[in-house]
């Protein structure tokens, strides 16, 4: 079963999180990269039996791989009206100007 994992880290934190996730990405797939190494060649039930693993191994892999693009999605948009969202924080943090003079 799958479930989500909800954490959260400063928007300035998202890059370096996903490449944290990324680089364990690259030593997975490196490892099941040296398991079709090792493989290849071997009798045929064997050879069944691991690339099924292998299968499995990167199934996982790919939600991984799924997961870490929609967190950089969702960073670039954030950060695409991270502008207008600090614009609109000012907005509201200052009290209105009075610019109407009193007769």
């Amino acid at each position: 079963m799958r479930v989500n994992i909800t954490y959260s880290v400063d928007l300035d934190e998202v890059p370096n999180e996903v490449s944290r996730i990324l680089e364990e990405c690259e030593q997975i797939f490196r490892a099941i990269h040296g398991q079709l190494d090792q493989t290849i060649g071997k009798e045929p039930l064997y050879v069944i039996d691991q690339l099924d693993d292998v299968r499995i191994r990167l199934g996982k892999l790919d939600l991984k791989l799924g997961d870490s693009m929609e967190i950089l999605s969702g960073y670039v948009a954030t950060a695409a009206n991270r502008p207008a969202m600090e614009q609109a924080s000012l907005q509201q943090a200052s009290p209105p100007v009075d610019d109407h003079e009193e007769i």
